[in-house]
């Protein structure tokens, strides 16, 4: 920072004079009440607005699998291609997003003699209609030194949730607890695993239609926007009644 002094004594003032600070995760949480000692720190994740991302049934053919997000180092895509080029089952891959990786993943692709469908940038009105035919969701970060380092609520893991998608992901940061029973979790910076766990769902359509199942209601049942508001404003002590 250019003026880190002054960001903490912002920082302070803030958490002070607020009702409620609210952080996305508990590493931020932590970092929040280290730095500051804070009485009301809470932890609300992020959700999904699951009237815009619903389910779509999965595409004919070979199941494809899926990954939204910006190409960058700690969200693992690398991982996820060498994973695909383990695969004993049939898959396919689709990368929605664009960073300062994707000419290095393209790249690797073409090593690897993969086909993977790189959409590009995406706006988010635009989310649904690539996730559409999807029939995997995948989050697979990577290992890091300090579990603190794995501080984001990953917004992708809800909209695949709220499209009715199984999730494979990495058993790091939140999202052991998000999942819960919705998809299947690897050690991080595996791809052997990673291609395992995708093989087994991509040969199982009955198991991937269940877990799909239950991460839609368990989208809207706990991960909705307004769900997540609600929270926000009961822990502020501001009442919801006549706010739509």
């Amino acid at each position: 920072l250019v003026d880190e002094a002054g960001a903490l004594a912002a920082l302070r003032a803030q958490t002070g004079a607020a009702a409620a600070t609210v952080c996305v995760s508990e590493p931020v949480r932590r970092w929040v009440l280290a730095r500051t000692g804070a009485a009301r720190v809470s932890t609300v994740p992020n959700g999904v607005d699951v009237r815009r991302i619903v389910p779509a049934p999965p595409g004919p053919g070979v199941p494809v699998v899926v990954f939204v997000g910006t190409l960058k180092p700690w969200h693992g895509v690398e991982d996820l291609l060498r994973a695909a080029s383990l695969a004993r089952e049939p898959w396919r891959l689709r990368i929605i997003g664009d960073g300062p990786r994707r000419a290095g993943l393209e790249e690797l692709a073409g090593r690897l003699v993969l086909r993977v469908d790189f959409r590009g940038p995406v706006a988010p009105e635009d989310v649904p209609a690539h996730l559409a035919g999807a029939a995997i969701g995948a989050a697979p970060y990577p290992r890091t030194d300090d579990e603190d380092d794995q501080y984001f609520s990953p917004l992708k893991v809800y909209e695949y949730l709220a499209a009715g998608l199984p999730v494979v992901a990495s058993r790091t940061g939140q999202l052991p607890e998000v999942l819960e029973g919705l998809g299947v979790l690897v050690p991080p910076s595996d791809p052997a695993a990673l291609a395992a766990a995708i093989d087994a769902l991509a040969a199982d359509p009955a198991r991937r239609a269940a877990l799909g199942r239950a991460g839609r209601a368990r989208a809207v049942a706990r991960h909705s926007w307004a769900d997540v508001v609600g929270r926000i404003m009961r822990l502020a002590g501001v009442a919801e009644a006549g706010h739509g």
